[in-house]
């Protein structure tokens, strides 16, 4: 496909952006937030500043870009929908095309011809391919994020993948937390398939993240008016769907939730989006390690190719992944204060790197960080 056919549009009207979701028609590959439903919500619920930068080929769109404007400082920036709460991002195409760099230059053309406001756009945590296809975005010179995302080759058998990663270990574990949980009252392990169960997951859910944030110094991302409600509808939605792309499953002992996995699926693969633990006498059972090892052992047996940790590196993911993927950041500087901001990006983002490379100053950095949270909150 020669990038002198296509044709980039901005489309901001509700009825047009639906439209352009339709005409793409259903074998599109996304990441799991680049889909028309977390688009809508996210707009009517979190930001009314979205928008939707589409290239089409002889009217037919083959990239879609969902985007929400948000103000940083004195400079507005175009992000993926949802912010820091879209992931293993990865645009929405129709597959078997050849998107070049060419073709997306003239997509943020017509962007700033649209949006004169605009003075970059900041595409973060982004998958450098997703079902086999890749990513026409890292055409554009793009950076290494710092969080990697890792994941486990599934091959339809759970004991292949047990046996990656000391299987006896984790199975012994598993029986030892399995009998803690009947002593204690007995367990059970819930996927929701009704609303009102997906409002207790996240209400849970919501409650131990923020007591875990706060401990940690970390900004809680789910304060901001709408995220809880967006949420909340989002997974309400999808509880009852035979194919859910958003899933939420939990453990519960003695009747009450200890531990709660947020999940979504984008082509051959499942995504863990979050966790949240109940911090109680329970706790030292690891029963979100728990609550993985069941939905892991489920995983393998669906058509599911992969199943992904999501964006970061912690010891537990160590534990089962047997694939480290990188994850990519592209900015497009759309105005002379752009360009600035876009250098110091990537300083910033550099520096972050090579903290998080370093597992003694990160702990440090980690410290400091909850210690000043502690010191604003008294």
């Amino acid at each position: 496909m020669n990038h002198r056919q296509l044709e980039a549009k901005i489309l901001i009207d509700g009825r047009d952006v639906e439209a352009a979701w339709f005409e793409l028609g259903a074998d599109f590959i996304s990441g799991a937030s680049q889909t028309p439903r977390w688009l809508a919500l996210w707009q009517s619920l979190v930001n009314r500043d979205c928008l939707v930068a589409a290239l089409y080929c002889e009217e037919q769109p083959v990239l879609i870009l969902p985007l929400e404007i948000r103000q940083t400082g004195p400079l507005r920036i175009a992000i993926y929908a949802g912010g820091p709460h879209a992931n293993c991002n990865f645009p929405a195409i129709l597959p078997g095309q050849n998107i070049t760099a060419d073709a997306l230059r003239l997509l943020f053309d017509a962007l700033h011809h649209a949006r004169p406001d605009i003075d970059l756009v900041s595409l973060t945590r982004q998958m450098g391919e997703l079902g086999g296809f890749a990513n026409p975005l890292i055409k554009i010179p793009s950076r290494v994020n710092a969080n990697i995302s890792l994941a486990i080759t599934l091959d339809g058998n759970f004991e292949t993948v047990l046996a990656r990663g000391n299987a006896k270990r984790k199975k012994k574990k598993h029986r030892h937390d399995m009998r803690r949980f009947e002593d204690a009252g007995g367990f059970s392990t819930i996927t929701a398939t009704m609303p009102e169960e997906t409002n207790a997951m996240l209400d849970n859910y919501f409650e131990h993240k923020a007591t875990r944030l706060a401990q940690a110094g970390i900004k809680n991302t789910y304060e901001p008016a709408g995220v809880k409600d967006f949420f909340k509808q989002l997974f309400a939605e999808e509880a009852a769907a035979s194919s859910p792309r958003f899933q939420l499953k939990a453990l519960k002992v003695a009747g009450q939730y200890r531990a709660v996995l947020g999940k979504s699926y984008a082509a051959d693969q499942t995504f863990i989006d979050f966790v949240g633990i109940a911090e109680d006498e329970l706790v030292s059972t690891s029963p979100g390690e728990f609550l993985f090892f069941e939905d892991i052992a489920a995983s393998c047996q669906t058509d599911l190719h992969i199943y992904s940790f999501g964006i970061g590196d912690e010891p537990y993911k160590r534990s089962w992944c047997d694939i480290e993927l990188p994850t990519y950041d592209t900015d497009i500087s759309l105005t002379a204060k752009g360009r600035i901001f876009q250098a110091w990006l990537q300083v910033r983002r550099k520096l972050v790197r090579m903290m998080k490379q370093n597992e003694f100053v990160w702990a440090k950095v980690k410290k400091l960080r909850s210690m000043l949270r502690g010191a604003r909150r008294s």
